[in-house]
């Protein structure tokens, strides 16, 4: 459990002038623009460029963003105090290995690796080099918003269905690592454990790079996860149920609405508390740089839930 909860040490850096921090962007796809724009918004921050080995798509978003382009990682990371990693998946360890190794913090789009060695040789080496290192699993910030991770009671089971349209966006992995990886970042968090055993089967796409999976987690102390994640649907789902012994909790993502039954104090305002995750998660970032605050989502627990997303891949070619 030491790895669930604990927090990177904030990091001061004296050399940042002004405490204007200087970042730029690997990847220059739909994330890339996202980030891009929050970095842009932040008061604190300078988006230096944008880095892509497709030049043409690097000018473009650069252009659009008023920033510089790049195609040589080396070059923009001379040129930056951070980075943040938007790359196609299975480029995210070699891309924010290459910028911890040359110093630089990193904020890197779920999930943290496509492997779970090379998770953890982040986690290594930002250590090691003293730099932030945070994953990018923003959606933690809509349960803080709705008040979940302050439920004193543990959940005793979880339901997550996660299905969308056909996508080549996020098909360089697993559905597990694309999609799935995001509600088991939130049941380990409700759970406050790890689990123990797993089931899973795959329902669409290649053995070694499924479309569809379910998949079931048993969790140490008590509690079941069932999942549901899929890129080959015909329409979109995202729905969450929590069962507590005392009630349940059951949330509609698309329409931003849950029902509390019987009442455990949650925000139905959450979307309006927190409309930006994406913009809070970079303001996180900057501030953990700043040595301001820990570090807001650890890169122990996105190589977590790397571990985790791996082993379910794993247990559907059993």
């Amino acid at each position: 459990m030491a790895a669930l909860l604990s927090h990177q040490k904030a990091i001061h850096v004296s050399d940042i002038s002004q405490k204007q921090v200087r970042i730029g962007v690997a990847g220059a796809g739909v994330f890339g623009r996202n980030h891009a724009n929050k970095i842009k918004a932040n008061s604190r921050a300078t988006l230096v460029g944008i880095f892509d080995l497709n030049a043409e798509r690097a000018e473009a978003l650069a252009g659009e963003m008023g920033t510089q382009s790049y195609t040589d990682l080396s070059a923009i990371l001379a040129d930056v105090d951070a980075l943040v990693v938007a790359t196609p998946a299975i480029a995210h360890g070699g891309v924010a290995r290459a910028a911890i190794d040359a110093g630089k913090h990193c904020l890197v789009e779920k999930p943290l690796a496509a492997t779970s060695a090379d998770a953890e040789i982040l986690c290594q080496h930002a250590a090691q080099r003293g730099v932030v290192l945070q994953a990018g699993h923003q959606e933690r910030y809509i349960f803080t918003a709705m008040g979940l991770f302050e439920v004193a009671e543990r959940p005793t089971f979880l339901e997550a269905t996660r299905v969308g349209l056909p996508s080549i966006r996020g098909a360089d992995v697993s559905v597990t690592l694309d999609l799935m990886v995001h509600d088991i970042d939130l049941a380990r968090l409700l759970f406050r454990a790890e689990p123990i055993a797993i089931k899973a089967t795959r329902l669409a796409g290649k053995p070694e790079n499924p479309d569809a999976v379910e998949a079931v987690l048993t969790f140490d102390g008590g509690g079941e996860a069932r999942f549901l994640a899929s890129r080959a649907a015909e329409e979109r789902d995202r729905r969450m149920t929590i069962g507590y012994v005392e009630g349940e909790v059951a949330i509609d993502f698309i329409a931003k609405s849950f029902i509390d039954e019987p009442n455990f104090g949650l925000h139905p305002d959450f979307a309006t508390r927190i409309p930006d995750p994406m913009g809070a998660a970079t303001a996180d970032f900057i501030a953990a740089i700043l040595g301001e605050k820990p570090v807001a989502i650890s890169a122990a627990d996105g190589a977590a839930a790397v571990r985790i997303a791996e082993a379910i891949d794993k247990a559907t070619r059993a």
